[in-house]
């Protein structure tokens, strides 16, 4: 597998760390190399939160995603995404929950833009918010084919208490549902 970046941004308490460290604990898991790096404010919650996710069969030497080589960004808040949108490569994927994140129209010509409504599903479908992370990451590996699903299932509910782990394993297959929707409608 060649390097593979990705982007996860949102505001301070809707999980996208978690998704990163999942992604790359699994990834690792796998026998890779997986790296997130977190940039937050030092607003607790609420402020902008963004997580680059580097998966890759060899060694990860740099830290950082470099701006321009993102193949895939997932977007759950219109602030975060407004600041960290610009790192990804002309005609990537950028996932966004339509609710809260506003691309322009030449956003939509410069990149694939898809709507998921991550958080609606997570709070209307599984009935539990806080699966908004495994949601996004169910999205995120579904589009880019990453990682063996079992095996991200199985990092994810290691990272989760067991008795979150019925909502999760649901969060995880809507997100999965949703994803393959948007694809055959594209």
């Amino acid at each position: 597998m060649a390097r593979q970046v990705l982007r996860f941004t949102g505001v301070g308490g809707q999980g996208v760390l978690l998704a990163g460290e999942i992604f790359a604990s699994a990834k690792i898991n796998q026998g890779g190399f997986g790296m997130k790096t977190a940039t937050y404010t030092s607003q607790v919650r609420g402020g902008p939160t963004v997580v680059d996710i580097q998966l890759d069969d060899d060694e990860i030497w740099y830290p950082y995603a470099i701006d321009g080589q993102i193949d895939f960004m997932l977007s759950v808040a219109d602030v975060s995404y407004q600041q960290f949108k610009l790192g990804v490569r002309e005609g990537g994927t950028i996932v966004i929950e339509p609710n809260l994140v506003h691309p322009t129209e030449e956003d939509r010509k410069k990149w694939n833009i898809v709507e998921i409504p991550i958080i609606t599903i997570a709070k209307e479908e599984v009935k539990l918010v806080l699966t908004q992370s495994v949601v996004a990451l169910a999205i995120a590996n579904t589009y880019q084919k990453l990682i063996d699903e079992k095996l991200l299932v199985d990092t994810m509910l290691s990272k989760v208490p067991e008795r979150f782990h019925k909502p999760n394993i649901l969060a995880y297959e809507l997100g999965k549902k949703y994803a393959e929707e948007a694809m055959a409608a594209a």
